[in-house]
């Protein structure tokens, strides 16, 4: 792995990159375990083939405020580099404050994001810092020209902020979200975690566990004035001090009274001198997981195989549309007459459970039709039956019903 310094040497490294893709995995430095599931995200093969994958360790003053802990920050520029090429990384850009800042801090072209995206969370009580984020972030991408920006999601707002960046500014790279990597104890990867005693660690580990209670507790009372008060007592009770808890709908942050659609349930709160983020995603309904991909590629033993491997739901809809074929033969009904077959469906009873070594049992209306509906009879008469109206929305209701009692794939 190759350690750059200044802004020539990434240059001519940048040159002399073979014609593949370029990921660039920004960080502070004090590289975790998070930080090198997003450099190994980054090296993962892809269709346009391997690539370069280059880190940045650089610790931002912009996005730090007044008493904050730009001073002690840890810096380990050597442990930075071990890790980062144990992860994949083929070069760390570590530039100094003059390389970054060649006029001086003051001097720097700011970027501004969204008051409506940057003011609210941790906006609050870090003012400017995600003005320094978003200005950092743009200079390293004007320097690295990378096609691909792999960032962890445990800084969600961060993510959410330089996504709309990225747009607003027409900046010619992708951005990636990658899930937040936490430890034994369910607490978030972060460098500040060092900063955390013993004991502190130990009562660290209630954020997470407020946040999943409160999960557990959103099916049954949606609303944030009850989440908010719980998950605040069970932080106090462990001797943390919140600074928010907020429900926010996931890609705009703004504020929610109850949970709809996708919501983010955000917090931040100091355990001792160290301060914390973490969040869960809170759902009214359990999601639907689709696997695409072109005819022929195997998706349907793809996903009956993945739908048993993690106990979920295969929406088998090919499988639908056999048991009510067989459901209109089965009653004597001309499967060429739809005003006959609606009447059918009435009160319809359509349900598909997932059985033993991933076969799967289809019911409808009290009948197991598993093997029926693979008979030679039902096979000829389904395109017929499906092509009817009432038919694909009887479908459509069950499938809506099956989406809401459990998580899909599709």
């Amino acid at each position: 792995m190759e350690l750059l310094r200044t802004r020539a040497q990434l240059a001519d490294w940048r040159r002399g990159l073979p014609t593949r893709p370029l990921h660039f995995v920004p960080t502070m430095g004090a590289v975790h375990q998070g930080h090198q599931q997003l450099i190994r995200r980054a090296a993962e093969p892809r269709s346009s083939g391997d690539p370069t994958v280059i880190v940045s360790v650089f610790v931002n003053p912009l996005q730090f405020g007044r008493g904050e802990d730009f001073d002690r920050y840890p810096r380990d520029l050597d442990r930075d580099g071990d890790l980062a090429a144990e992860a994949g990384a083929h070069a760390l850009f570590a530039p100094s404050l003059g390389e970054m800042f060649p006029q001086g801090e003051a001097e720097i072209t700011r970027i501004l994001p969204p008051a409506s995206l940057g003011d609210r969370l941790c906006g609050l009580s870090r003012p400017g810092h995600f003005e320094g984020v978003a200005t950092i972030v743009c200079r390293l991408l004007a320097l690295v020209r990378p096609q691909r920006l792999v960032m962890g999601e445990k800084d969600w707002q961060q993510l959410v902020i330089l996504r709309r960046v990225v747009a607003d500014l027409g900046l010619n790279v992708t951005l990636e979200g990658c899930a937040t990597v936490r430890g034994p104890d369910s607490l978030a990867c972060s460098s500040r975690n060092r900063y955390l005693s013993q004991s502190e660690a130990a009562a660290a580990a209630a954020l997470p566990q407020a946040l999943a209670q409160a999960s557990l507790d959103s099916r049954s009372d949606p609303g944030a004035a009850g989440l908010i008060f719980a998950v605040r007592a069970r932080l106090e009770a462990a001797g943390l001090r919140p600074d928010y808890v907020e429900l926010v709908r996931a890609h705009n942050l703004t504020p929610l009274q109850r949970v709809e659609g996708l919501a983010l349930l955000a917090v931040a709160a100091y355990c001792g001198p160290s301060r914390l983020i973490d969040h869960v995603f809170l759902m009214t309904r359990a999601p639907i997981v689709a696997i695409d991909g072109p005819a022929g590629a195997g998706k349907s033993t793809a996903t009956r195989a993945l739908a048993h491997r993690l106990g979920l739901l295969y929406l088998d809809t090919g499988a639908m549309y056999r048991a009510l074929t067989w459901w209109v033969r089965e009653q004597g009904v001309d499967p060429a007459d739809a005003a006959a077959i609606a009447p059918l469906l009435q009160d319809l009873d359509l349900r598909l459970l997932g059985g033993v070594d991933g076969e799967q049992q289809v019911l409808i209306n009290g009948h197991d039709v598993s093997t029926a509906i693979r008979s030679p009879e039902v096979t000829a008469l389904v395109s017929t039956v499906a092509a009817h109206g009432c038919v694909r929305e009887a479908s459509t209701s069950q499938q809506r019903a099956m989406g809401a009692q459990a998580v899909l794939l599709a």
